[in-house]
């Protein structure tokens, strides 16, 4: 008695064809034509490799998509390029395909062809990504399924350094570091170059409370980006990394570096603060200045500064930078009023409730005008008041 196994599809000697003449065409960034060219040979999508294909140009080359349902294709003109169109309204042909359902209708004739997991796996992740479509699902629910599709191709030897990656991110969004780890790994290993990787492995770590292993791939991600933002943040978790580990004339190099690729940061000025505050250095009050002057009427700037100088025990200096912003702050209710509220607060801490009383009535004052009455402040305020009346 013979036991008959379904075996992955192969392709039609027609299509064959198609898929070299589409992947030409590709090539030469003519993505319209090249579907035109495999929906000819497998219209009613038949034959796993083709659609499969399909789907490629579909997911990577859309310029507009109804709820990842329906998606925009165009041959692209000299100097065009999908970033610069994607989003835009243009003169492109919507294809309408529901590609989960064409991939389940696939697998029900093909079982053992993993080649669909991946594919499917690779549908849910660019919905991931772009944030679009499929509304009955959740963001979890999405993740769970583009590892569980991933999986079951990288265990039938059918993955490269995107799925494996894409399993790694999964894990991490989901708070899950220690499964992350492995397939990040794997990513690396397949593609060192792809700094991604390298840079999501090394936060993976930083969570995991391993700075030693995660500085050499943070490193390597610094590198190897180009992108300004990306390898500004590279920068920081390396500042962050060389801080952890008791290093901080290398966490402040990477820090200041990251700040050349955006001045106005606020966690890279707020690290540099922390750094100069820890050391006593003249420059604490410079680097204080540039957070406040970010946003003055920001309450977690206050509060972050106040942090950063009472981790220190410094509440003298914290009060005295806060004092000498009172004369330039804008003069505006909540700028004012945060700011007489944290001098308050300062005074109260330094034992000085006579300073301390004024700012808490300036406080009130302003903070009235913009705030509603349940703010919690107003009863820091409220016992503030109490405690300082003469």
């Amino acid at each position: 008695m013979l036991l008959v196994l379904a075996q992955p599809a192969s392709s039609q000697p027609g299509s064959t064809a198609a898929l070299a003449q589409a992947a030409k065409l590709e090539g030469s960034k003519k993505y319209e034509s090249a579907y035109q060219i495999l929906d000819k040979a497998d219209p009613k999508d038949q034959q796993p490799e083709v659609f499969l294909q399909k789907e490629k140009l579909l997911l990577d080359y859309y310029l507009l998509t109804l709820g990842f349902r329906g998606f925009a294709l165009k041959d692209l003109a000299p100097g065009e390029t999908v970033e610069q169109l994607r989003g835009k309204e243009g003169n492109y042909n919507m294809h309408l395909v529901d590609i989960p359902q064409r991939i389940g209708q696939l697998k029900k004739r093909f079982p053992q062809d993993y080649r669909l997991h991946k594919g499917l796996a690779d549908y849910y992740y660019q919905m991931v990504m772009c944030h679009c479509g499929q509304g009955d699902k959740t963001d979890a629910e999405l993740l769970n399924l583009v590892v569980k599709n991933y999986e079951q191709a990288h265990a039938h030897q059918l993955g490269d350094f995107m799925s494996h990656y894409a399993v790694g991110y999964a894990h991490l969004v989901q708070n899950q570091a220690q499964l992350s780890v492995a397939p990040l790994e794997k990513s690396i290993a397949l593609n060192p170059q792809y700094p991604t990787s390298h840079y999501n492995l090394a936060y993976a770590l930083l969570q995991l409370q391993k700075p030693a292993e995660a500085t050499p791939h943070a490193q390597t991600a610094f590198q190897l980006y180009t992108e300004p933002d990306l390898k500004a943040d590279a920068a920081r978790m390396l500042g962050q990394l060389y801080s952890q580990q008791q290093q901080p004339a290398e966490a402040r190099k990477m820090v200041q570096q990251s700040l050349e690729l955006q001045p106005q940061n606020y966690a890279s000025l707020r690290s540099m603060l922390e750094l100069a505050v820890a050391d006593r250095s003249s420059e604490a009050t410079a680097w204080a200045t540039r957070l406040y002057q970010l946003n003055p009427a920001d309450d977690q700037m206050f509060s972050d500064i106040m942090d950063i100088y009472q981790a220190q025990n410094q509440w003298a200096e914290a009060e005295s930078f806060f004092s000498g912003q009172v004369a330039k702050a804008p003069n505006t209710p909540e700028a004012q009023g945060l700011l007489h509220f944290y001098v308050a607060i300062l005074n109260m801490q330094l034992k000085r409730p006579k300073v301390a009383r004024p700012h808490f009535l300036a406080a009130q004052t302003h903070l009235k005008k913009v705030s509603k009455p349940d703010n919690p402040l107003f009863q820091t305020i409220k016992r503030g008041l109490a405690e300082t009346k003469p």
